[in-house]
């Protein structure tokens, strides 16, 4: 035999032709039995050669996944060939005369067991089973990073360093240890009217008034800030500045998306009930079972069953669901695709891995098996998205829902009966059996008299058993039954392996993948179970994954910059050990997102300045050794989302709305609703009042996005957005200096100014400094003001006010 280190040696030949002939004579030669037991011939060439020539990255042309690849051959081959013929050219290839073999490339040479093997397959029948499709072999690192346990670390900082500092707060400890390693420091702090300014927005996502400012800016209690804070964060407007960033996550939007688009009239409670989460400070916990089983975990909590929105947030395929029955191909891919985007949802929103691509094979970077994948599809295989009807009276809500269950059970039994073959010749036989369907019609009568007397029910748009009919009955149909779910060969609903059961993922450490589910268990409890493993306190990447979230939004950057993977396609923490610390503490506190919010935003690091003027004396040493700012040596300039910087139009303005909650705001016109609607943006009156709520009360379209917003980077609610795009545009300066809403708001700005703030004699330069004071929070300085007040003198208060509105310092929080 063979060494396992070299291959197999030949002695040089004058032409391939015959090293070939005598490597497979050799071959051929072999006494294999000794070797037994030998591992599987394809899972020797899948571990081997998939890696470079599979279906997708056909190196030299050539695939070796499946049987037709085989025969086909790659850019070298002589041409049409058997199987046999083309496993013996492989074989040529992985062994050599004379050094290393040709194949694999860059990897060592088959050991002597594996070569055993493939020599045992071409004497016996070169087998290939019917419609087998080998996957490359997964590179994955069970020890990555955000696998491992949470530990618990503090920084060695001399006392002298933290007195020097100030770095009183346990974050700037962790950032202080890694600057002063790199030789750098914290910048100076903001002035106040910055800060002031940063609060507001990062809190509340509004601006402060010049009177909100200076009354922050000339408060001499030392606890002025922290003040501020807690001010901040028990505001109703809290709530509404932060469900914008998790609907960005979970992709929330009003309408179902592809191509008809049709509204979703009771998606809002969903975006209602985020909003009142936040603003009561649910725990973490609590807030991710809501989400994904609050039906079952507090039944009796009927204020949360609006959560479950959340499992029916992304796009639906109306066509795919509610026009081809389940039993058809077409509606088996649509609620295969349905059921992807809401594991894919639960698994990026709450513990940021990416788990999609397991559908079709194993993951390729991360331990996730494709069998698991379709055991997450598993716990939400009885969910469809749908209207879930309840009521404030959780006992009336159960009442509707039996009534609902012995109306479809009746239902199958009338339609049983109807279709039931004649009977044998007896007309007693024949009597009974329309007997039988006269009682079971008439008890349906009798449901559905007692359905029709029950009070309207609340609905909301969730992840739920459907007891539709026609082609979109889901599983209400079947008693709520979950739809059995296979493992599908490359993610194809027609090639069906083996059926799998529940259950979530085995790659974290101290966390088994299992979840306890009694046999006869009900649909919501397998959402129940995987919710207690999304929360279970050795579930490190739910406790990682969510303080990441909340530190991106306030640095503009995560401690991990790619917040929806923490895979090892995803980027390494820049603080490992402060982003541990953050999670064990938040995780084993009170859960609190205000604790956290207040824990930031009160650090040194947080409150440093991010003017160039302002920063460290040695600032060009670091914009050398840490340019993009990981190390945070100052704060970063951030522009203002979307939604801000029209909020910001209307607040300063005087046209905000601040009425909270319900139905959402139409910025369009809606044609053609009956079949594939036209959201019409261009015909909207930008002074209707009832547009100018909160833009995070908006009527969200997938299809047709709203231009403004759109130009300015809003989130896509097509897609899943962990971090939005920040980018300077042509568009979104034609759309800050020519839309319809900042023509009209700049005439409300002028009018406001001119009525409230002109003084005696009407000097310009009065209402200028005026309205640039509430436009950025700061008076202008001389030069500003000269300029300023010769514009509005040459082109009037109006074209003065859309300037300001086209600021740069306008739609920057810094």
């Amino acid at each position: 035999m063979p060494k396992a280190s070299n291959g197999l040696r030949l002695a040089r030949m004058p032409c391939r032709a015959e090293i070939v002939a005598l490597i497979v004579a050799t071959l051929l030669s072999w006494d294999v039995s000794a070797l037994e037991p030998l591992p599987k011939p394809l899972e020797v060439i899948e571990q081997h050669c998939l890696r470079c020539h599979n279906s997708l990255d056909r190196a030299g042309g050539l695939s070796l996944a499946s049987e037709e690849d085989w025969l086909v051959g790659g850019d070298s081959s002589s041409g049409p060939a058997t199987l046999r013929e083309r496993a013996l050219e492989m074989l040529s290839m992985v062994v050599s005369d004379n050094g290393p073999p040709a194949m694999p490339k860059e990897s060592p040479p088959l050991p002597a067991n594996d070569l055993a093997t493939l020599v045992a397959w071409l004497k016996s029948d070169t087998h290939w089973p019917d419609s087998l499709q080998l996957s490359p072999p997964r590179t994955v690192d069970s020890q990555w990073w955000s696998l491992l346990p949470l530990e618990r670390s503090m920084p060695p900082v001399p006392a002298t360093a933290i007195a020097e500092t100030h770095a009183e707060n346990p974050i700037d400890l962790y950032l202080l240890e890694k600057l002063r390693s790199a030789g750098l420091g914290f910048s100076p702090p903001a002035e106040r009217r910055t800060l002031a300014r940063r609060l507001y927005f990062d809190l509340v996502g509004l601006p402060p008034s010049p009177e909100q400012i200076d009354a922050f800016v000339y408060d001499v209690d030392p606890l002025a800030y922290e003040k501020l804070v807690d001010e901040l964060l028990l505001s109703p407007r809290y709530g509404e500045r932060w469900a914008r960033h998790w609907l960005d996550v979970v992709h929330y939007a009003d309408t179902h998306g592809y191509d008809k688009d049709q509204p979703r009239p009771n998606a809002w409670p969903y975006r209602d009930y985020v909003i009142r989460a936040l603003n009561d400070d649910t725990p973490w916990s609590q807030f991710v079972c809501e989400q994904l089983a609050a039906d079952v975990i507090d039944p009796d909590n009927m204020q949360a069953i609006d959560a479950l929105g959340f499992l029916a947030a992304g796009p639906w395929d109306l066509v795919g669901h509610a026009e081809v029955p389940e039993s058809k191909i077409d509606g088996q891919i649509a609620r295969h695709l349905d059921r992807d985007d809401m594991v894919r949802t639960v698994m990026q929103s709450f513990i940021s891995l990416t788990v999609g691509c397991a559908q079709c094979h194993d993951h390729k970077f991360d331990p996730i098996s494709q069998h698991e994948y379709y055991q997450l599809q598993s716990v939400v295989a009885a969910l469809d998205r749908a209207d879930k009807a309840y009521y404030d009276d959780p006992e009336l809500t159960r009442q509707r829902q039996q009534l609902i269950e012995q109306q479809q059970a009746l239902l199958q039994q009338i339609a049983a009966l109807k279709e039931s073959p004649p009977p044998d010749g007896t007309s007693d036989s024949d009597s009974s059996s329309q007997a039988d369907l006269k009682q079971a019609q008439r008890n349906l009568n009798s449901i559905n008299a007692r359905i029709a007397k029950l009070p309207a029910p609340k609905l909301v748009y969730a992840g739920t058993v459907h007891y539709g009919s026609g082609s979109f009955a889901g599983t209400g149909a079947s008693a709520g039954r979950p739809r059995t779910i296979y493992l599908l060969h490359r993610g194809d609903v027609t090639k069906r392996g083996d059926a799998v059961q529940p259950a979530a993922l085995s790659l974290i450490h101290g966390l088994s993948g299992e979840l306890s589910l009694a046999p006869d268990h009900s649909e919501g409890q397998r959402r129940a179970a995987l919710a207690g493993w999304v929360t279970d306190p050795n579930c490190s990447l739910t406790w990682r994954s969510v303080v990441n979230r909340v530190w991106q939004y306030h640095f503009g950057q995560g401690l991990v910059d790619t917040p929806n993977d923490f895979g090892s396609m995803g980027g390494l923490p820049s603080h490992p050990e402060l982003l541990d610390w953050l999670a064990i503490e938040f995780r084993d506190g009170n859960q609190s997102l205000k604790w956290l919010h207040r824990l930031i935003v009160t650090s040194r690091a947080y409150k440093q300045s991010s003017s160039p003027e302002h920063q460290l004396p040695q600032v060009v040493r670091a914009q050398q050794v840490d340019a993009n700012n990981r190390l945070l040596w100052r704060a970063n300039r951030r522009q203002l989302e979307a939604e801000a910087v029209r909020d910001s139009i209307l607040s300063v303005s005087d046209h905000l709305d601040f009425t909270s909650g319900g139905p959402g705001f139409r910025e369009f016109v809606l044609e053609k609703p009956e079949h594939s609607p036209h959201y019409r943006y261009d015909l909207l009156d930008v002074m209707d009042p009832a547009t100018h709520r909160r833009t995070i009360y908006r009527f969200t379209v997938r299809s047709q996005l709203e231009p403004f917003t759109t130009a300015l980077d809003c989130a896509d609610p097509s897609q899943q957005v962990a971090v939005r795009n920040a980018s300077q545009s042509p568009a979104q300066a034609l759309s800050l200096l020519n839309s319809a809403l900042v023509l009209a708001m700049s005439q409300q700005f002028s009018q406001k100014l001119s009525q409230s703030h002109s003084p005696a004699g009407d000097k310009t330069s009065s209402v200028v400094e005026r309205g640039f004071l509430e436009a950025l929070g700061r008076p202008p300085d001389v030069e500003e003001l000269r300029q300023l007040t010769d514009f509005a003198n040459e082109y009037g208060m109006e074209h003065l006010c859309r300037v300001l509105f086209n600021l740069s310092e306008f739609v920057f929080v810094d």
